[in-house]
């Protein structure tokens, strides 16, 4: 599945038509009508009062062609043109169908369902101060909201919001998802996404979305040396929970050996968490952390991956610590929480390396590493990550919702499930766990990235349904790998 810009969606509609296989016409009612189809089969219509908020242009037209549709369905329907009359040819046509349908230019009544048809991808500068009061005035409305293509004010692209936005419970959209659907701030006001099928073979350009990854049939002859080694290096005094929660996130997801080095004042409590664990204790500082030069070479040493970061705390030397992770190590690594804060204050280490690196930063560490605001990164979260992955040569996972994967070679992948009940602190340690195991089984860097955010989520998805969104914990999102 893939993301689309608008152009490249325009790119794709134009090749549909020079192919012959449809006029734009056609395209029009071909949106229209699954837009009729997909509302009608998730909502009753019949004898519903139906406002349909059509603009000048061909979302305007998408949203005719549904007017239409829902009235032959038995819907009280009324067309509101706040804009006029329709600017194009196409939308003229269907405009100019609406027999029977009361048309306006005003909103006032109740409706049962408002569904919104003015700007779909077109808009791309502020509205009016009188369609963002139109807009404000809706969402407060006592409706089902419904968009057509893509919630009224959102930049397609961006996901800027411009001015105000339609507050969609469900957005009916064509041919592909687009950038809007997985960025903040656009994002919150989507509500459920339906792509709809109107005919139209998407390009292939832009943004992949991530996918449930195949793992191959485990060999009846085999034992834990054929899974992998993976070590971790996590925890400190108060973060035995990060040690823990990583370590069986990893062994959860299939690492035939996790070896864990760790503050000996932890130990006792890690052991017991995670018995299926080799636990390597190791010296703590005065201040509860990793003691100076404890990482032997021989920890290195028949490990396949190395995880580094999950509450080691901070300090001189725990960025030395990850210096020498860096520079002498030929492992994949994987930095995520502590780590991430430490390589802050020496980002060319990471031109040092001689190994694939995964970073698994929150938008807060992002903007750490960046220089830049959390607000910043926010705003541009696909520049951000893109740029940061080609100039240092690693792969970034932007964590939050529709965590973006972005690879040196300038690919983003966005991950489309998971649930707000994952924002909850441990979260990430789980994740890195997943990455750091999928990494020494053997998964290519970038593979192992996509296939832990899709695992990770997607187990967050089942916990939440089990627990609710308020109620699931970090360790159920292990439990249900």
């Amino acid at each position: 599945m893939r993301v689309l810009t608008k152009n490249s969606v325009e790119e794709s509609e134009k090749n549909a038509v020079q192919s012959g296989a449809f006029s734009f016409r056609e395209l029009m009612e071909n949106a229209g009508n699954r837009a009729a189809e997909i509302i009608m089969r998730e909502y009753a219509v019949e004898n519903k009062k139906i406002a349909l908020l059509c603009g000048s242009g061909n979302n305007g037209g998408d949203g005719f062609v549904t007017a239409r549709r829902l009235f032959e369905y038995g819907a009280d329907v009324t067309v509101i043109t706040p804009c006029g009359k329709p600017a194009t040819e196409n939308a003229l046509f269907y405009y100019e169908k609406l027999d029977g349908i009361r048309i306006t230019d005003t909103f006032e009544g109740e409706f049962d369902i408002i569904i919104d048809a003015l700007f779909g991808i077109g808009l791309n500068r502020e509205m009016s101060a009188e369609l963002i009061s139109l807009i404000e005035r809706v969402n407060q409305a006592d409706a089902v909201r419904i968009a057509i293509d893509l919630p009224s004010g959102v930049h397609a692209d961006s996901g800027r919001v411009l001015g105000a936005a339609f507050d969609a419970e469900l957005t009916v959209t064509f041919i592909a998802l687009k950038p809007c659907f997985v960025l903040p701030p656009a994002s919150d006001y989507c509500g459920r996404v339906i792509t709809a099928d109107i005919g139209v073979t998407p390009v292939e350009k832009d943004y992949y979305v991530t996918e449930a990854p195949e793992f191959p049939k485990r060999r009846h002859n085999s034992h834990k040396g054929s899974y992998g080694t993976a070590l971790l290096v996590c925890g400190s005094y108060g973060m035995a929970g990060a040690a823990i929660l990583a370590c069986r996130a990893a062994l959860r997801s299939g690492v035939g050996i996790a070896k864990c080095v760790l503050c000996d004042g932890i130990y006792p409590a890690f052991t017991a968490a995670v018995p299926e664990a080799v636990c390597l204790p190791v010296k703590q500082s005065e201040n509860g952390t990793f003691a100076d030069g404890i990482l032997a070479d021989e920890y290195l040493k028949g490990a396949d991956a190395v995880l580094f970061g999950c509450g080691v705390g901070k300090g001189e030397n725990i960025k030395a610590l990850l210096e020498k992770l860096i520079i002498s190590a030929d492992l994949p690594l994987v930095l995520d929480a502590d780590g991430i804060n430490a390589l802050a204050s020496g980002i060319e280490l990471l031109k040092k390396s001689n190994a694939p690196i995964i970073i698994t930063p929150h938008p807060g560490e992002m903007a750490r590493l960046v220089g830049k605001t959390t607000a910043e990164v926010e705003s541009d979260r696909i520049n951000t990550a893109r740029s940061f992955a080609q100039e240092y040569n690693c792969i970034v996972v932007l964590k939050g919702a529709d965590t973006i994967v972005a690879s040196p070679d300038g690919e983003i992948s966005f991950n489309l499930p998971g649930n707000p009940g994952m924002a909850k602190g441990g979260s990430g340690d789980v994740l890195a766990g997943i990455c750091v195991s999928l990494l020494a089984q053997g998964l290519e860097p970038l593979k192992a990235a996509k296939a832990a955010v899709y695992l990770h989520s997607t187990a967050g998805d089942k916990a939440a349904r089990k627990r609710g969104e308020r109620a699931m914990l970090p360790s159920d999102i292990i439990e249900e790998l």
